[in-house]
């Protein structure tokens, strides 16, 4: 049920109870100090009437006589709501005079103050008294004592209540506007959130406007754009995988197609086996070209996705890559060289993405090496850094065309027809990936390229 609330009504369902509990609280607590002013102003009217009577007593030689006219004792006994008892009587006990017999209050000592006020029952009701405590000549004590029932008090702290309670409740109802169009107003940047998002298309990821909002939703708004902002990379590089990928692949379809059909009308064995060598070759290329793009596509999104990193070691690496690459460079009588330091640091890495580098690198240089040739395949401590350096006596690149060729599908003025620009494309992805970079310069041989991948120490 709760799932189903809204951010507004979950808000109100937590602070209009405790509010409501809240007032409640108020107005009982209200009715009981209206209670404690009226049970006080009562008190003092019925002391005044103690006092009064108590003037109308007089005590000479041991005795205590009431002088209290019949008008007077009409006025004492007279009251619209409640019932009126009085009584003088000595310390014995014994009445002077009154309507009704009172009992003493508790604990009555010689001790126990002047004017004391005590409650009791009279003929099943309750009563409020006060006695006044009067001596007269000697020892001799006179006690007087007033009662009354307790309609009036309870009446008046009723009808305050009412008109209280009137004012309690308009300040409830606007607690509980003023906390529904608060928290409507506070929420209201959310609901101009969702309008926003809502409003976008699949391909509008543009970040959404920070400015006006709370602390709070600002952080989310921000780490929205920033997702927006990953994802609208993300499928940046893919529109432009796509799109790379079928020109590159149109080619050699094309070409492999044709050949298909000519193999089909080849007149003799020794035409069809040309054909079948030159689409062998044909699907070669195309295999090498579809493992280079999916590698480049793993490369450019390998950004979001750091599970597969880990430790490794980075002599068995470069050994089982130039080791994997040794047939191509005999076919070519190039020979391959390889240094690794003994003391290699420690690197935290994608094995499979480092192996792509650098058997990218190693193969580029294959590739432009002639036949012949030498090759240099280096791993090396620079400081706390790890430095891989391909280096071979080709016809090198143009220190003009070096920024260029590490772009996608660029390939530098002396390359061969058979590349397709996405090798050192890779390496320099894979090498960003990792927190290093590429670097291409002279080698220093007569001719020739030397590539660098140097990774530092807070890669991964």
């Amino acid at each position: 049920m709760l799932e189903r609330l809204s951010l507004r009504q979950r808000l109100l369902l937590w602070l209009l109870p405790s509010t409501a509990a809240l007032t409640l609280a108020w107005i009982f607590g209200t009715y009981a100090v209206a209670q404690h002013f009226v049970g006080r102003v009562y008190d003092w009217a019925l002391e005044d009437t103690a006092r009064t009577l108590a003037g109308q007593v007089r005590v000479e030689r041991g005795r205590a006589t009431v002088n209290l006219p019949a008008p007077a004792l009409r006025m004492l006994e007279f009251d619209e709501f409640d019932q009126i008892y009085f009584s003088v009587t000595d310390p014995q006990g014994r009445p002077l005079a009154g309507n009704r017999s009172l009992p003493a209050p508790p604990d009555n000592g010689n001790d126990a103050p002047r004017v004391r006020f005590y409650l009791d029952d009279g003929d099943g009701a309750p009563l409020r008294l006060v006695q006044y405590r009067m001596r007269g000549d000697g020892s001799l004590a006179v006690y007087v004592r007033v009662a009354e029932t307790l309609h009036k008090r309870k009446n008046l702290a009723r009808e305050m209540m009412v008109y209280m309670l009137g004012s309690q409740l308009l300040f409830l109802a606007g607690i509980v506007f003023l906390v529904w169009y608060g928290v409507g107003r506070g929420i209201a940047p959310l609901n101009r959130v969702r309008d926003a998002i809502a409003r976008r298309t699949h391909e509008d990821l543009s970040p959404l406007d920070e400015r006006g909002l709370p602390s709070e939703v600002q952080q989310q708004v921000h780490v929205i754009n920033e997702l927006m902002a990953r994802l609208a990379h993300t499928l940046s590089m893919q529109r432009n995988f796509v799109a790379d990928a079928t020109h590159q692949l149109r080619t050699p379809i094309a070409v492999l197609r044709t050949q298909t059909e000519l193999a089909r009308r080849a007149p003799d064995g020794e035409a069809l086996r040309a054909l079948l060598a030159q689409m062998d070759a044909a699907t070669l290329r195309l295999s090498r070209l579809a493992t280079q793009l999916l590698s480049l596509s793993r490369a450019e999104l390998g950004r979001a996705d750091a599970l597969s990193f880990a430790d490794l070691d980075v002599a068995e690496l470069v050994e089982d890559t130039v080791a994997a690459l040794v047939p191509a460079a005999l076919a070519k009588r190039i020979e391959l060289q390889v240094g690794i330091d003994p003391d290699l640091p420690q690197l935290h890495a994608d094995r499979q993405l480092l192996h792509e580098l650098l058997a990218n690198l190693i193969d580029n240089a294959i590739r432009y090496t002639p036949a012949g040739g030498r090759i240099e395949v280096e791993a090396r401590r620079h400081g706390a850094a790890l430095r891989l350096t391909v280096t071979d006596d080709g016809p090198g690149i143009p220190e003009s065309e070096r920024e260029r060729v590490v772009e996608r599908f660029c390939r530098g003025g002396k390359a061969d027809s058979d590349g397709s620009g996405l090798g050192l494309a890779i390496a320099r992805e894979i090498a960003a990936l990792h927190g290093g970079a590429l670097t291409l310069e002279s080698s220093p041989h007569p001719s020739g390229l030397r590539a660098t991948v140097e990774i530092g120490p807070a890669n991964g």
